[in-house]
């Protein structure tokens, strides 16, 4: 009888939890909101889209930094907390996505402003080496950062390696951290790979030296690509474009890339349904959006197994994965892809079936919900257990 209570008990207040859920705005603060905050910014784009229409809590994203310039995130912070303090009645939920550097700094002064108001928070955490940024503070800033994740009502990350550095350095307990992947959105049509005699090689993201872009430049222009037919397209523009054009100009290769800087998600779409490989050769990554995005259209990914893509793509069945700076693999590797359409059709099938499984942004909506209600249950429970 007394556990049979307790059950329904349980149920009454998950169904109360739901209800309290339902009745609250969403609050989505993120780094230089759709158009200036590169992956975070796609990944709450492509949410927006994907929570339209369902019957979920109001969601409105706020940019808690703008444009990346110095003069500009102040007045946009400004204006994030007095957005904040006008919703504040409501009780809204405060979901974070953070990375490293400016970014830590502007969620540690929302977050204790959310706390002076008794608003429950939700870290979002993106960056594929906050455990490296952590240890690298002096130990008073180490305190202010965990004691930042600590008042999180939950921890969201993309991995288990970002769990364990949230667990094991932050001391953030292990029942309130949760991994959620990335996802994006199922292309309307999904083309067979081509028999196509010049296939074409596309990287999107941001151009620098962490995602490999210089490597993947040297590997295009080793011999045994040299002898091929192929072009490819480097898509996503940054502070370094200039001299990696530079450096594929030097190596011969001006006329077989093309850099067409910053793509908007129109454009990313049309250069997916173009491509037949997409690459990544990163150093380090949260879980690359573009990834997802190649398995969502069933092209031949070649990528590094950095940071979570590592639990994405399994080498072989749904992806060519070459060591970060490897580039005589890397070669290897793509030249098999341009040479062996059979290979490209196999590992497109493979990429695709993952990205059903598990990556479609038509299911984040209800995943990130589910959550919310987790956090909001857990935290009721400490209450109870404290009061008693």
């Amino acid at each position: 009888m007394g556990s049979s209570l307790r059950a329904d008990g349980g149920h009454v207040q998950m169904n109360l939890i739901e209800q309290e859920i339902d009745d609250r705005p969403v609050l989505m603060l993120t780094p230089g909101g759709l158009e200036n905050g590169g992956g975070i910014g796609r990944l709450v784009g492509y949410v927006v889209g994907a929570w339209r229409d369902k019957k979920l809590p109001p969601m409105t994203v706020i940019d808690t930094r703008g444009p990346k310039t110095v003069l500009a995130w102040p007045f946009f912070m400004t204006a994030c907390l007095v957005r904040i303090l006008l919703y504040a009645p409501r009780r809204p939920l405060l979901h974070i996505h953070l990375a490293n550097g400016g970014s830590t700094l502007r969620k540690i002064i929302i977050m204790r402003f959310g706390r002076l108001l008794g608003l429950d928070m939700i870290i979002h955490l993106h960056d594929p080496d906050y455990g490296g940024f952590y240890l690298r503070l002096p130990p008073w800033a180490r305190a202010v950062v965990r004691a930042m994740f600590l008042s999180a009502t939950k921890v969201i990350v993309l991995g288990e390696a970002a769990k364990v550095a949230t667990t094991d350095l932050l001391l953030v307990p292990a029942e309130r951290v949760e991994i959620v992947a990335n996802g994006v959105p199922a292309p309307s049509a999904v083309s067979p790979p081509r028999n196509s005699a010049q296939p074409r090689i596309l990287f999107l993201g941001y151009l620098c030296r962490r995602k490999g872009v210089h490597d993947l430049i040297e590997a295009l222009a080793r011999p045994q690509l040299r002898a091929l037919d192929w072009r490819a397209v480097l898509a996503g523009g940054g502070a370094e474009e200039d001299k990696f054009a530079a450096q594929a100009a030097g190596a011969g290769l001006g006329q077989r890339i093309e850099f067409p800087g910053w793509v908007d998600r129109a454009k990313t779409q049309s250069l997916l349904a173009e491509a037949d490989i997409l690459v990544l050769p990163s150093y380090a990554e949260g879980m690359a959006m573009s990834v997802l995005e190649g398995m969502a259209f069933g092209l031949c990914v070649v990528c590094t197994p950095a940071g979570a893509l590592a639990e994405v793509v399994e080498d072989g069945a749904s992806a060519l994965v070459v060591t970060p700076g490897d580039v005589e693999g890397l070669a290897a590797a793509l030249a098999a892809a341009i040479t062996d359409l059979e290979l490209r059709r196999r590992l497109g099938r493979g990429a695709r079936e993952a990205f059903l499984r598990g990556y479609n942004i038509a299911d984040y909506p209800e995943r990130i919900v589910a959550v919310y209600r987790r956090a909001l249950a857990h935290k009721s429970e400490v209450a109870k257990s404290v009061a008693g």
